[in-house]
């Protein structure tokens, strides 16, 4: 132990010795170990860590499938919910949530709420309870019972500023009087942030026995040691029993059980993975550098070690000795490191998916500090083990006899900083690629909607509360009320109602039956459904490619009509003009036949990366018979304006108060912002990569750099001789900077047969763009080649400038 102690005395007295050398090495390794602990400390937040429910590697989501129409993941109908519930044998208890939309009056501006209608046994299935009250009881999920609900955390302390004496006390949701009963706490999530109030879903008998309508999110717990595949053979098992008795609205249905953490997690867990993977890149990069770095240190304390080996210190010695040292620069750059991460947390917290954001808080726990010190412990042991290994080899005679101390350098010393720095390009070659791949694949998902013009489009949510505006008439006059106020307004080019704007709501499926064509099992006649005002398609900048758009003489006196998108046109008439053709949606019977009268541009609703469904739009005024389900009905205005669209927000929104004093209005903001909130974590995601990229390449071109500069140290003497005998600058050029060249191509050869393997891991998370795109590929060559000949050129031009009568006498 002392003699332990004995090596850290004298390490610390040889690193403050060098405090340059100290610093850059501290730094470099705290931006390696930063990194990796604050991406670390994300991933075990969001793949490793517990959910914050009772066993909750035994909660599962159950959902209807239909493979042909093109839904693996479908809302299952309530009817299908209490036959799964009754017949099924490895769920404990099976909930129900229903995603609903309440407007909050009485007290202050009217507030539009999401909310969700559950059963009574929602909550105790989770294991959650009220931070204040009680939760549901039995009796209260049933129809005609008294209005309770049970508000969040956030409701209660913004709206009712955190009063104790809020549970029992009366609030106004959609004008009906409900008794709040409950508080929950503060990081109680399930699937959607921003949740403000829950109510009992009350199901009627009729409700129960709806095939039809497809809305309800269904969430179950597993019994003791059933695992998901059981229990998804038992949910298919009892579904296609469902779909054999019930051929008309359960054809072609199935189930699938999926677990809560993959369900939350989705996409995002590749994205994380392929960030650890990254930040690794970047610290063995600077692990690299560093080790390059110590091996040109230890050539110049070659005396120093060979006097301590004269003096009888065995090769353990010296390099346990030297090990100590690079230990003590790693555990200061992983305390540096830590700091760092602490700074990112709050800025990482927006790339936790957000079905767990308001659940999960990011920080710095016991498995992340004890990550932090292991790695930077592992990161001393790697880039001081070889440089260590490598001083300890030493010729005592020749050491002793240099006069400097630094003139030996032996072959291996060079082959092995060499070898660091072809390791550095090639890892930030594969960095370089990943990141540029994924910036065209951005680029491509936010270019899909350019005709759009989304920066000149201005979007808000009315929606209507059932209970006030229960009468279709009552729902038409608002909209045309709204409409004809907003398109008077200066800047206002055209408005327009929908059931939702792009990709804020990916359901509003309808089966359908065609005109003339036979009931074909192994076909999916199922379309995604809006309902939509006239100037609508105007409004957002879809263009009508084939017939006309809706107009006014399209109200309820007039024959049926829809317009379908470019999908709906060739997966349904393929060869055939749409344009006059008829369908209805299949149930029942009674539904008019709607004719089509145009075609629009195919836009992507569901999610950017997601393939155009098929798509029906409808007249609101027609929408009553044509489609009678009220799930459907306009919510979100659209506004296209020749003005910057935040100036109009006011406006419009007063023109809707003029309408309804008590309509409360929500979601204002351009599309250009919807589209960045749908590619919000997509984009940060990116630009981390590409930071750690850009940090790689920085490392890597520091690497050559470090070696050129140590090169034209070390041949000092022969360069002057060179130029004694009549070299020219430009040959002293091409020979630096053709040694740095030399290492930077080996490097990028090996960094793209890395990438090329590499980055088909990554296709998934692409679009538009291949993972072995040429251009990507060239062009990160290119920029890399050209970082290099840079970091080549500076001790390059150095050299040039090397006096032959001073190098003459050099050692």
């Amino acid at each position: 132990m002392w003699t332990f102690w004995q090596d850290v005395r004298y390490g610390m007295r040889m690193l403050v010795k060098t405090p340059s050398f100290t610093v850059i090495t501290v730094l470099t390794l705290a931006l390696g170990v930063g990194a990796n602990t604050a991406i670390f400390s994300l991933v075990n937040a969001v793949l490793v860590r517990p959910l914050k429910y009772v066993e909750p590697e035994r909660l599962v989501m159950v959902w209807e499938s239909d493979a042909i129409s093109g839904f693996d993941q479908d809302t299952p109908a309530a009817a299908t919910y209490a036959d799964w519930k009754a017949q099924n044998q490895v769920f404990e208890d099976m909930a129900v949530q229903e995603m609903r939309s309440l407007d909050l009056t009485g007290e202050g501006e009217p507030e539009k709420l999401t909310a969700f209608a559950v059963t009574a046994n929602f909550f105790p299935l989770l294991g959650a309870q009220p931070a204040l009250g009680r939760n549901f009881l039995a009796e209260e999920d049933k129809p005609g019972a008294n209005k309770v609900a049970i508000i969040s955390h956030a409701l209660w302390q913004n709206r009712f500023a955190g009063d104790a004496n809020v549970v029992g006390r009366d609030i106004a949701l959609n004008g009906e009087k409900h008794r709040v009963i409950g508080v929950m706490p503060r990081d109680f999530q399930f699937r959607m942030p921003d949740v403000k109030v829950w109510t009992p879903v009350a199901f009627t008998a009729e409700q129960l026995s709806n095939r039809d309508l497809h809305y309800l999110e269904i969430v179950a717990r597993l019994k003791p040691g059933v695992t998901v595949e059981q229990a998804n053979a038992d949910i298919r098992a009892i579904t296609a029993r469902i779909a054999a008795a019930y051929p008309d609205q359960a054809r072609n249905l199935s189930g699938v059980v999926v677990p809560l953490r993959e369900q939350f997690v989705g996409g995002a867990r590749r994205t994380l993975l392929l960030l650890l993977v990254a930040v690794g890149f970047v610290l063995l990069i600077a692990c690299a550098n560093i080790a390059g770095v110590l091996l040109s240190r230890a050539a110049t304390r070659q005396r120093e070690i060979a006097v301590r080996a004269a003096l009888g210190a065995s090769r353990w010695r010296i390099v346990r000795q030297l090990l100590t040292e690079s230990l003590l620069l790693g555990g200061l750059g992983g305390a540096l490191g830590l700091l760092l991460a602490m700074w990112t947390l709050a800025f990482l917290q927006q790339l936790v998916p957000a079905g767990l954001r308001e659940s999960t808080e990011l920080s710095l726990d016991a498995p992340v500090l004890v990550f932090t010190l292991a790695v930077s412990l592992l990161a001393g042991m790697i880039f001081g083990l070889a440089p260590a290994l490598q001083a300890s080899r030493i010729d005592l005679n020749d050491a002793l006899k240099s006069a400097t101390g630094g003139a030996g350098t032996g072959r291996g010393q060079r082959r092995l900083r060499s070898a660091f720095v072809v390791a550095e390009v090639a890892l930030a070659m594969v960095l370089l690629v990943g990141a540029g791949l994924l910036i065209q694949s951005l680029m491509n998902l936010r270019g899909q909607y350019s005709g759009l013009q989304p920066d000149d489009v201005l979007t808000m949510r009315t929606q209507l509360s059932a209970r006030k505006y229960r009468e279709h008439e009552q729902r038409v006059g608002f909209y045309d009320q709204v409409l004809a106020r907003v398109k008077n307004l200066p800047g206002v080019e055209a408005a327009g109602y929908t059931t939702t704007v792009p990709l804020v709501w990916g359901g509003g499926a309808n089966g359908l039956a065609i005109e003339g064509r036979a009931d074909d099992p192994n076909v999916g006649y199922n379309a995604n459904h809006r309902q939509v005002s006239p100037d609508y398609f105007k409004a957002i900048g879809v263009a009508v490619k084939r017939g006309r758009a809706f107009d006014e003489r399209d109200d309820e006196r007039a024959v049926r009509v829809a317009v379908v998108n470019e999908t709906m046109a060739r997966q349904f008439w393929p060869g055939e003009d749409p344009v006059g053709k008829r369908f209805k949606v299949a149930t029942p019977d009674t539904n008019p036949w709607l004719t089509i009268v145009g075609i629009v541009s195919d836009i992507r609703q569901v999610g950017m990366d997601v393939p155009p469904k098929a798509e029906m739009y409808v007249p609101y005024r027609q929408a009553e018979r044509g489609v009678p389900y009220t799930l459907f009905v306009p919510r979100d205005l659209v506004v296209r304006t020749t003005v910057t669209p935040t100036e109009l927000a006011a406006s419009v929104r007063a023109a809707v108060r003029e309408v309804d004093p008590n309509q409360p209005v929500a979601n204002v903001r351009t599309l250009d912002e919807v589209l960045g909130r749908v590619t919000a974590q997509r984009r940060l995601g990116m630009n981390l990569l590409s930071a750690f990229a850009a940090l790689g390449l920085l490392l890597a071109a520091l690497g050559i750099y470090g070696v050129l500069s140590y090169f034209v140290v070390q041949h000092t003497r022969e360069i002057g001789v060179r130029m004694a005998l009549g070299a020219q600058a430009g040959d002293v050029l091409r020979l630096v900077i053709g040694r740095g060249v030399k290492l930077a191509l080996a490097g990028i050869v090996v960094g793209l047969v890395g990438a090329f393997l590499l980055t088909r891991l990554i296709e998934s998370l692409l679009f538009g763009v291949s993972a072995i795109d040429p251009l990507t590929f060239a062009g990160v060559t290119v920029a890399l080649a050209s970082v290099a000949v840079l970091a080549c050129y500076i001790p390059a031009r150095r050299a040039t400038r090397v006096d032959p009568m001073v190098a003459l006498r050099y050692e």
